[in-house]
């Protein structure tokens, strides 16, 4: 063999690492293909994102780590569009999303835990500045388990995860306190804990 064909071998290339798929999903949206492909290599795994239209392509890398803040931009999204799009059976003050909330505008008192979504509460003024808006819950996470995860923040006076038609969750929700100080405290201390085997963020209800 000539020496000329050993080089390379001999001399890899500084940074080179071996990608290894790990998953892979197709999606077609009308005439757009989107890739998915979750990926791992020496410096850890990432999530490549391609579209491709005709004979256009585009990419996107999203590292592991910033995974969770990239679904948790979906969840608003998604939650924007699809209240939009649920038109005037669903439609309520802004900040209220979820099934039936536009019947908890209803004077006087729900009793606590009755329904699908959530605890007693009483509509009036300031209610965005006492809600939070929980995102990257599990499936699995009910309206119960939310309002007891934000107890030892203060009065719950209103859980609510937001739900599809079908009934399946939308993986957000909102937690109204008693005051504005204890929404603030559940900012401060509730970002980023645990729920039901998933790490959540928690931000001011924007509405």
């Amino acid at each position: 063999m000539e020496e000329g064909m050993a080089a390379p071998l001999e001399q890899p290339t500084e940074g080179v690492v071996d990608d290894i798929d790990i998953r892979r999903s197709t999606l077609q949206v009308e005439q757009k293909r989107i890739f998915l492909n979750l990926r791992e290599n020496s410096r850890g795994r990432y999530l490549r994102i391609a579209e491709v239209t005709g004979n256009n392509r585009s990419t996107i890398i999203i590292p592991s780590s910033g995974l969770i803040q990239f679904r948790g931009l979906l969840d608003e999204y998604i939650e924007y569009v699809t209240t939009a799009q649920m038109g005037q059976q669903a439609m309520m003050p802004m900040g209220e999303f979820g099934v039936g909330a536009a019947k908890k505008k209803k004077r006087g008192k729900k009793p606590m835990g009755s329904g699908e979504n959530g605890a007693e509460g009483e509509g009036g003024d300031g209610e965005e500045e006492r809600r939070v808006f929980v995102g990257n819950l599990s499936w699995a996470t009910t309206w119960q388990g939310l309002k007891d995860h934000f107890a030892g923040c203060g009065e719950v006076t209103r859980a609510d995860v937001f739900m599809e038609r079908s009934g399946r969750s939308r993986g957000c929700g909102i937690v109204e306190f008693a005051n504005v100080d204890q929404a603030k405290a559940a900012m401060a201390s509730m970002n980023n804990t645990e729920l039901d085997g998933r790490l959540v963020f928690v931000r001011e209800d924007r509405g």
